[in-house]
């Protein structure tokens, strides 16, 4: 089996698209559809089932994408095996993260990986569905580690808590509430919210809140970003909760905390538990020590980049 074949076939099946595949893979669609037509020749049955404007995969497509997932991370991890021998680390790191700002400096944390690390390439990855979504594809191969929010216990994931911040209530700078300090669940239940689609770890956590103390709300815009989020209270459409670390100093727009509520929002880092790791997941795995050794453990959860309650 050509492996490069088989490369264009996962491009395809995880980007759900020929075109966008050929794009990540530096490539005309052309070479896409004939290394899929040849990768179907040589096993012999249908792996895409493609109609006039879609396409879907067949059942043995559906087996393929996940053992070719596999082998494809064995093809890497192999080669970035055999590099290390010499000393340097390369390769590929495949790292899911957040839709916005986390609660410790990424980019900071990213730049100093890359200076220290420049053989590895390194793909910044964010899921449409959210920290659900990041999780299923650290899961099924797709991503090798991320920066999630979803930190439910998994039986094939360990989960390194990074940093926490507090969820904020967000409103817009001529709203009735912006002469309180504070509000209650119950203050704010009837109001519009915006927030993020079901997937999303905030989304979760605001639910659950309302749940908890027995109360409904009522979601009208949903957004899988904060910054369209923010647009939106600003313009008066809704309200919202969202990570202190997320809101900042912004035009139009107030925070007040939660009288009754203290949620946090939560970033971990997430790996496969049960898989060989490749050796630039243990090189960023070593800078997060080094960022908890440098803040005298005094880091949020486990350690790593420090939380923005501790800055």
């Amino acid at each position: 089996m050509d492996l490069r074949q088989l490369e264009y076939f996962v491009a395809v099946a995880n980007a759900q698209s020929f075109t966008r595949a050929a794009e990540s893979l530096h490539v005309s669609q052309s070479t896409v559809s004939a290394g899929i037509k040849a990768l179907e020749r040589e096993v012999g049955v249908p792996l895409i089932i493609r109609t006039t404007r879609q396409f879907h995969l067949s059942p043995a497509g559906q087996e393929l994408l996940v053992r070719g997932q596999g082998l494809l991370a064995d093809e890497q991890a192999a080669l970035a095996a055999v590099r290390q021998v010499d000393g340097v680390v390369s390769g590929r790191l495949r790292l899911g993260a957040p839709t916005f700002e986390p609660p410790f400096d990424l980019p900071e944390l990213l730049a100093r990986f890359r200076q220290r690390y420049p053989a590895v390439e390194l793909q910044l990855i964010s899921s449409p569905t959210g920290s659900v979504g990041m999780r299923q594809d650290v899961v099924n191969n797709q991503l090798d580690a991320a920066f999630s929010s979803d930190s439910a216990p998994h039986p094939a994931l360990s989960v390194r808590e990074i940093a926490r911040t507090p969820v904020v209530l967000v409103v817009a700078g001529d709203h009735e509430l912006v002469s309180r300090r504070s509000a209650a669940l119950a203050d704010i239940a009837a109001e519009p919210f915006i927030d993020f689609p079901p997937g999303f770890g905030l989304r979760a956590i605001a639910d659950e809140a309302f749940r908890a103390a027995g109360l409904r709300r009522s979601v009208m815009v949903e957004s899988s970003t904060a910054a369209m989020i923010l647009a939106f209270v600003r313009n008066g459409l809704g309200i919202a909760l969202l990570p202190e670390s997320a809101v900042g100093d912004q035009p139009g727009i107030v925070t007040l905390a939660l009288s009754d509520a203290d949620l946090k929002w939560t970033v971990s880092l997430i790996c496969h538990a049960r898989r060989w790791q490749p050796p630039a997941l243990g090189a960023l795995i070593g800078l997060l020590d080094d960022a908890e050794a440098e803040d005298g453990g005094e880091a949020a959860g486990h350690g790593g980049p420090r939380s923005a309650e501790h800055r």
